[in-house]
């Protein structure tokens, strides 16, 4: 099971801010039945590779990345790694819940290109401040100051980084075809796997291998990960469970509600109140 996120707050001088900072360094294979689910989760992250032949996927762009390498996600976008051999697999995420400058300053300007490659001296100084904040992240009392420090130390380092043009790894025309009619019809409550090939003109087989080989996942898991992220948006909203089950592709609520339960952990309408009442803290 993938790990599931729990930002607590750790600055309530100005506005509350809630961090956690997760370290993971575990031998890893590629037919790992953990990667059959998209990463979809409601806080912003910050991915610092250390080690793995790994790339990253945001939306439907591949990232080829090495160590030191930053990937940039927002609230609810699809992400995931994808392992090209069995590797040990060593990495940072530090996720957080929305302040003030987190949009405007930092993944404004990441939101077409969510790779950030700084320089030599620049990584390790990333990945030096990452585990001084692992290590101080559930400091308690005059000690705080030292998870702010370190928190900030790597906004900046993001901030003043480079980011690489053109850094996606070109997928086939066929296949960037295929992904932009699933944008564009997956809300439909009659498409599904056999609509899209018909639609297409491509089999199954021929589906299933294209992502399979590039994204590591089914045309159907792949179809419903977009409806939940659209469901997640609608709810998120305000729309009622029904308009969303409806408008994110979803043709019967029952499964939808056992889905995205099964997904997440919660009702849709436990997420919707959890959200409204996120707000109104």
């Amino acid at each position: 099971m993938p790990y599931v996120p729990r930002p607590l707050p750790f600055l309530f001088s100005h506005e509350p801010i809630a961090m956690e900072i997760h370290y993971e360094k575990q031998f890893t294979t590629v037919n790992d039945v953990w990667h059959d689910a998209d990463h979809l989760h409601d806080f912003y992250e910050i991915y610092v590779n250390l080690s793995g032949d790994v790339s990253f996927r945001v939306g439907n762009q591949i990232f080829p990345i090495q160590r030191g390498d930053v990937i940039l996600t927002t609230p609810n976008e699809l992400h995931r790694c994808l392992y090209h051999e069995d590797c040990i697999h060593e990495h940072f995420c530090i996720w957080f819940k929305d302040f003030s400058l987190s949009e405007e300053l930092l993944f404004s300007r990441f939101s077409d290109q969510p790779l950030l490659v700084l320089s030599d001296e620049e990584k390790e100084q990333l990945i030096e401040h990452c585990f001084e904040l692992y290590q101080f992240q559930h400091a308690e009392n005059e000690l705080q100051f030292r998870v702010a420090h370190h928190f900030f130390a790597i906004l900046d380092l993001i901030l003043t980084g480079k980011q690489v043009a053109n850094a996606a790894q070109n997928l086939p025309v066929r296949f960037t075809e295929i992904l932009l009619y699933v944008s564009r019809h997956f809300q439909e409550a009659s498409f599904n796997v056999a609509a899209l090939g018909k639609a297409t003109h491509v089999s199954c087989s021929t589906l299933n291998r294209y992502f399979s080989n590039y994204f590591q996942t089914s045309p159907s898991l792949y179809i419903e990960s977009c409806r939940f992220s659209e469901a997640k948006k609608l709810l998120r909203s305000g729309h009622s469970v029904q308009h969303t089950c409806f408008h994110s592709g979803f043709s019967d609520c029952a499964y939808f509600i056992k889905r995205f339960h099964k997904k997440f952990g919660l009702t849709p309408m436990q997420y919707r109140k959890n959200w409204e009442s996120r707000l109104s803290e």
